[in-house]
C-alpha cells in the first residue's frame, strides 16, 4: 500500500495498492497474448490508434492537466503544454513514419540481399515523474508502431495520471495488453525484468537508479536505453546583440517545470565582460517567478514535486554555499516551495559539482575570461545530456559544439526533446536514443536475410 501526496500542502490525494505477485505474472501473461497479435495488426491500423490515441487526449486535456498539477505541483498552463506536447508526438509519428522503415534492401553480389526490422516482444518502461504523460508516451510509441507492446512501470506519486493514461489507450482502440501501467514496488522491478516475457528496458531518471537498471538488464541480457540525468551548460559569449533577450531565455530554461527538468540549462557560463548585465537581467526575470495558485495561467513556477526531493535540493543549496558560492539571488523555502536563486561559481571550485545534478530552481553563473577555457568548463562534469551556445558567430560555435562532450548541442536555440531528432546523452546521461525514426527501431531484431542461387 502507498499514499500520494499533493506537494502543495502534503495533504494526501490517494491511497493506492501495489499488485502482488500473482497479479504481476498476469499482466505479463497478459502482454505476451497481446504482443502475439499486435505484432501481426498493419502498421496502418497501428497508426490509426496512434492518431485516435491524440485525438483522446486533446478531448480529455483540461482533466489530465489538473491531475498533472494536482500530483505534482506544476503549474496548470505547464501541465497543458506537456499534454499538447505529447499530441504533437502522436501526431508526427503518425505523419512522419511508415513501414518503409522496416525493411533495406543492401546491394550485393548476392541475389538478393535485406536488413529487416522485426519487434522483439514487451518492453518495460521504468517513467519518472516529471513528466508523467509525455515520458510513458514518448516511450511507448514507437514501440507500439514496430509491433511491440510495453508496460510502464510509473513513478508512484503521479499514480493517477498514469492510471488515466491506460484507460486513454485503451479508448483509442489499442488492444488489451498492449499498454499496461505497472504499479509495483521498486524491490519487485528486477523480479520483472528477468521474466522472459520482458525483452527490453527503457528506463528514465537518476544516475543512481539508472545504474542499478542497467546492472539488473545486463544481468538477464536485456536490451536497454537509459536516460539520465544532465547538468546542462548555457554558453553566452561577449557578441550577442541582445544580452536581454538571452538572459530571460537562460532563466526560462532553468526555471521551466520548476527546474526540474534534464535539460534545464543549469550552468550558465558566461563571458566576464559581459557577466554583471546577465546576471542582474536574470534576478530580475527570476523574480517574476512568484508563487501562486496553480491552476491560474498567470502562476509560471510550482513546487518541488515531493518532501524527499525539497531536503535535497536544500542540502544541495547549503553545500554550494558552504564550497565557495556567492549568493546573487537567495533561495527562501517554504517546505515543498523554492523561489528561485541564483549562485556564483568560481572556475576554479567546481569539481565538487561534477556529479551533482541540481533538480530544482537554482541557477549556476560560472566566468570565462578567454573562449578557448569554454570546452574544459562545459566538460568539467560526469554528465553529457545536452548544452546550447549563444553567439553571432555560427562558424565559431559550430566549431565548439565538436568539443563538448554531450549527446546534444543547440546553437541559439534552447535544448529541447523535439520528435523529429534523436534524444539522448553519453557518459553518466546515458546511452540509446528516444525520439526521431532512431527510436523506432532501438528494440527491434535486426535480421539480416540473404539468397543466392545454387
Amino acid at each position: 500500500m502507498y499514499r500520494t501526496f499533493n506537494p502543495v500542502n502534503n495533504n494526501v490525494i490517494k491511497t493506492y495498492y501495489y499488485l502482488s505477485d500473482k497479479e504481476i505474472e498476469k499482466k505479463l501473461s497478459i502482454a505476451d497474448i497481446a504482443f502475439k497479435k499486435w505484432k501481426n495488426i498493419s502498421f496502418s491500423e497501428r497508426i490509426q490508434c496512434l492518431l485516435h490515441l491524440s485525438n483522446c487526449l486533446y478531448n480529455a486535456r483540461d482533466i489530465i492537466s489538473c491531475f498533472i498539477t494536482k500530483e505534482m505541483g506544476k503549474p496548470i498552463n505547464q501541465s497543458r503544454l506537456e499534454i499538447n506536447k505529447s499530441i504533437s508526438l502522436c501526431k508526427y509519428y503518425s505523419n512522419n513514419i511508415d513501414k518503409s522503415i522496416l525493411f533495406k534492401e543492401i546491394s550485393s553480389s548476392y541475389k538478393k540481399s535485406y536488413v529487416m526490422y522485426e519487434p522483439i516482444g514487451s518492453i518495460l518502461g521504468i517513467t519518472p515523474w516529471n513528466y508523467p504523460i509525455w515520458q510513458p508516451i514518448r516511450s511507448a510509441v514507437p514501440n507500439l508502431l514496430i509491433g511491440n507492446v510495453i508496460l510502464i512501470k510509473p513513478a508512484i506519486n503521479t499514480t493517477e495520471c498514469s492510471l488515466f493514461l491506460e484507460k486513454m489507450f485503451l479508448e483509442s482502440g489499442f488492444p488489451k495488453g498492449v499498454f499496461q501501467i505497472l504499479l509495483i514496488d521498486n524491490n519487485k522491478i528486477e523480479h520483472v525484468i528477468k521474466n522472459d516475457v520482458i525483452q527490453g528496458v527503457t528506463f528514465t531518471g537518476s544516475c543512481y537508479a539508472g545504474s542499478i537498471i542497467g546492472s539488473l538488464s545486463g544481468k538477464y541480457i536485456k536490451k536497454s536505453i537509459l536516460e539520465l540525468g544532465g547538468n546542462d551548460a548555457f554558453i553566452v559569449m561577449k557578441d550577442i546583440d541582445n544580452i536581454k533577450k538571452v538572459a530571460k531565455l537562460a532563466t526560462k530554461s532553468r526555471l521551466n517545470n520548476t527546474g526540474q527538468a534534464c535539460i534545464s540549462a543549469k550552468r550558465f557560463i558566461v563571458d566576464e565582460s559581459i557577466m554583471d548585465d546577465f546576471i542582474h537581467i536574470v534576478i530580475e526575470e527570476m523574480k517574476k517567478y512568484c508563487r501562486g495558485d496553480l491552476y491560474k495561467d498567470s502562476t509560471k513556477i510550482g513546487y518541488i514535486s515531493r518532501s524527499d526531493l525539497s531536503d535535497k535540493l536544500n542540502q544541495q543549496y547549503l553545500n554550494i554555499i558552504s564550497n565557495g558560492g556567492e549568493i546573487c539571488l537567495n533561495l527562501e523555502r517554504d517546505d515543498n516551495f523554492f523561489s528561485p536563486s541564483l549562485l556564483k561559481i568560481k572556475q576554479n571550485n567546481t569539481s565538487f559539482l561534477r556529479e551533482e545534478e541540481i533538480f530544482g530552481p537554482i541557477g549556476l553563473v560560472i566566468s570565462f575570461s578567454k573562449e578557448e577555457q569554454i570546452p574544459d568548463i562545459v566538460n568539467n562534469t560526469l554528465y553529457g545530456l545536452g548544452s546550447s551556445i549563444w553567439t553571432k558567430d555560427l562558424d565559431k560555435a559550430e566549431i565548439l559544439s565538436k568539443k563538448i562532450k554531450t549527446g546534444m548541442v543547440f546553437i541559439n536555440e534552447l535544448v529541447s526533446s523535439d520528435p523529429r531528432f534523436p534524444f539522448g546523452g553519453i557518459k553518466k546521461s546515458g546511452y540509446g536514443r528516444e525520439l526521431s525514426i532512431l527510436s523506432i527501431t532501438e528494440f527491434t531484431n535486426c535480421k539480416t536475410i540473404i539468397m543466392n542461387n545454387l
